[in-house]
């Protein structure tokens, strides 16, 4: 039996009472020999998970050995107490929040009322504070446990980084803090006064606890016929029974009787007074009630003036028989005010690409008329010429007829015999060769001149052709111009229409076709095309100018055309920056929409900035100022570049509880978000707390 005994406590091993018998086995015979020989055994780790746990010892039918039952059943304790927990003290907060909690409510009555009252006050708002700052230690150290142990085993599977070695670290140290706030309950609850904080006995504690609820908790109960029993609900059944009948026993029933008066007659002053502070707030209540229904009478008959009003004004308005009417009439309105601001719009654009073609009509008339002046010129300069030629011609006829007048009288001189025959055909021949020559002469004069009036007539049907051009466009002008004189007198109808001449730039939206980003790349492609044809153009434009001193003509016709194809390139670069214009206003008012979001989202202003380093790296730098913020120097700034952000130091970073709070969140957990979201909470407590 000594090395049984032995056995167990080397094995640390707990052998429970048996509750209901001595023994487990016996002979069954006249010499009775009878032993504990059936039994549990178990260690105490298993007793701390089941500290109510009890040996009972059944019935034997069926053999000479008695059953043995473990129960480990819980309990019933009933409603847990209210009781101060010491963990509570080490919380930084404890003292302003008792201080806040006792100057809250006021109570009235006499000073052992009002002290009952503030500390039941007071009980509810720690028990709500406990609930919300601690919440349950076990729970949160199994889920502790399980973080820490999924890091290891991550760890062992392939290791951690920095960011997960800091968690760990982290998640250890709440462990610490937890299991220090438990040590500290459980020394309470052990009731043990010598043990220090810090020095790691909750174990001792957990055994303390239990043994002192075993000792104090009723397992069996002798009823007034003998029977013992192990119900709870019936022991509680029978303390309830003695103890009532206890104390409404005959013999104290007088006493009793004088302590319920004296009580009831203390109760009824309470009562009373409480009554009488509650008629005085009651009459302070229908005093300010009844100077509020004064004012309610007043904003009620100001109410009826205006609703006596809307009733006169809807009368006033045509389609409106009820009050269910207006909003579809104001709908309605609200339709013909977009359609005509839509119109309105749409003539103004379309007045705008008349007023370009009328333009572009001006500089064809003015070239036009270019073009005719210099036909007429060239149409004088030919006239010129073809006098000269005429009188080219008549000259030489005249001297062709002074020549065969010259050859007749010769031929007659011959035929008289007069002169020597060698001299004479000599001069004959000098005459014949000179007239042939002048006879060459006549032709090739006959020639141009017959081709210079060719180059007339063709001049004088261009320069019809010409001015039917210019007929043309004259015309079109005009056309122009009535179409125009009809669209602004059509705007002004619409304005009047719009709002009877009060246009406000602030209430009037004017509604625009939104195009999609690729369209506003291809639009600002298309420009960059343009710009780069048009500089091609004016080098163009540049040498035909060049070339305009060597030929007239030429370098008119290119410059025509070069004209009306410079007018299209210009109406299409217009028409492409006044879209881009419209694009950068819709930009500019989503990125301010964006901000204004980011601002009511996340708390913080944020404001851009760029520059370059000294070496010519860009750097994008961003500042943020909190809502909550309590002056203009609370900012933070931080430093982009190249994927990584990096704050900066500043005034305000090096403050010592925002420097503690970057060396946690930004040094150690690699947490901007986090540093950011913790600033934002105490800020706000800061500011409604204060």
């Amino acid at each position: 039996m000594r090395l049984f005994n032995k056995f167990l406590q080397d094995t640390n091993l707990r052998d429970p009472n048996l509750l209901n018998a001595e023994f487990t086995w016996s002979n069954l015979r006249e010499e009775a020999v009878c032993c504990k020989l059936d039994r549990f055994f178990y260690s105490s780790d298993w007793e701390e998970l089941f500290p109510n746990a009890r040996q009972k010892a059944l019935a034997r039918v069926t053999s000479d050995h008695c059953p043995v039952e473990l129960d480990t059943t819980k309990l019933k304790w009933g409603p847990c107490p209210f009781r101060f927990d010491n963990s509570w003290l080490n919380h930084p907060d404890l003292k302003e929040k008792f201080k806040e909690w006792w100057k809250h409510e006021e109570f009235q009555g006499w000073e052992g009322f009002k002290l009952m009252k503030k500390l039941k006050f007071i009980k509810e708002k720690v028990k709500h504070w406990s609930k919300e700052e601690f919440g349950d230690l076990g729970k949160t150290k199994e889920e502790l446990e399980a973080k820490v142990k999924g890091l290891d085993l991550e760890e062992g599977r392939g290791g951690l980084d920095d960011t997960k070695r800091r968690e760990r670290e982290t998640l250890l140290l709440q462990f610490e803090g937890l299991v220090f706030k438990e040590e500290v309950s459980w020394r309470q609850r052990a009731k043990v006064q010598w043990a220090r904080e810090g020095d790691g006995n909750t174990r001792l504690f957990h055994k303390i606890v239990n043994g002192r609820r075993k000792r104090n908790s009723i397992e069996k109960l002798e009823l007034e016929g003998g029977v013992i029993t192990e119900d709870q609900e019936a022991i509680e059944q029978e303390l309830v029974n003695f103890f009532t009948k206890l104390y409404s026993s005959n013999m104290e029933e007088a006493e009793v009787r004088a302590a319920r008066k004296l009580k009831s007659s203390h109760e009824d002053v309470n009562l009373l007074k409480e009554k009488l502070l509650e008629e005085k707030g009651r009459r302070e209540r229908a005093e300010s009630e009844l100077s509020k229904l004064q004012e309610f009478h007043t904003s009620m008959k100001k109410l009826e003036d205006e609703l006596t009003s809307w009733k006169l004004m809807t009368k006033d308005i045509p389609g409106i028989s009820c009050c269910d009417d207006i909003p579809v009439k104001f709908g309605a309105l609200q339709k013909e005010v977009i359609d005509s601001t839509k119109k309105e719009g749409e003539a103004t654009a379309r007045l705008k690409q008349l007023e370009v073609a009328l333009d572009a009509a001006l500089i064809g008339k003015q070239n036009a008329e270019t073009e005719a002046e210099l036909m007429r010129e060239k149409l004088e300069v030919t006239k010129s010429g073809v006098n000269r030629i005429e009188l080219m011609v008549s000259m030489v006829t005249e001297e062709r007829d002074k020549l065969r007048n010259d050859i007749n009288e010769f031929k007659r001189a011959k035929s008289d015999g007069v002169g020597d025959e060698a001299t004479s055909r000599s001069l004959l021949q000098e005459l014949e060769s000179s007239l042939a020559k002048k006879e060459g002469y006549i032709k090739e004069l006959d020639c141009a001149l017959f081709e210079q009036k060719q180059v007339n007539s063709s001049q004088h049907e261009e320069i019809k052709s010409l001015n039917d051009r210019l007929k043309t466009e004259a015309r079109k002008v005009k056309s122009l111009e009535r179409e125009g004189d009809q669209l602004r007198s059509e705007i002004s109808l619409l304005e009047s229409k719009l709002g009877h001449g009060d246009f406000s730039a602030a209430n009037t939206k004017v509604l625009r076709m939104v195009n999609t980003l690729t369209v506003d790349n291809e639009a600002k492609q298309t420009i960059e095309a343009l710009r780069t044809e048009l500089q091609k153009t004016k080098e163009k434009l540049q040498a035909v100018e060049e070339l305009k001193s060597q030929s007239g003509e030429a370098g008119r016709l290119v410059d025509s055309d070069i004209s009306g194809k410079i007018v299209q390139l210009k109406e299409q670069i217009a028409t492409l920056e006044k879209r881009e214009e419209r694009y950068k206003t819709v930009f500019a008012d989503r990125i301010s929409v964006f901000r204004r979001a980011c601002c009511e989202l996340f708390g913080y202003k944020i404001v851009m900035d760029e520059h370059q380093r000294p070496n010519g790296i860009p750097v994008t730098c961003f500042t943020l100022q909190s809502i909550y913020a309590q002056s203009d120097d609370e900012k933070l700034e931080f430093e982009y570049e190249s994927g990584t952000t990096n704050i900066l130091a500043n005034d305000y970073t090096s403050q010592r509880e925002i420097s503690q709070q970057v060396e946690i969140f930004i040094r150690k957990l690699n947490s901007i978000p986090a540093f950011t979201a913790n600033l934002t909470v105490e800020s706000f407590n800061r500011r409604t707390l204060s």
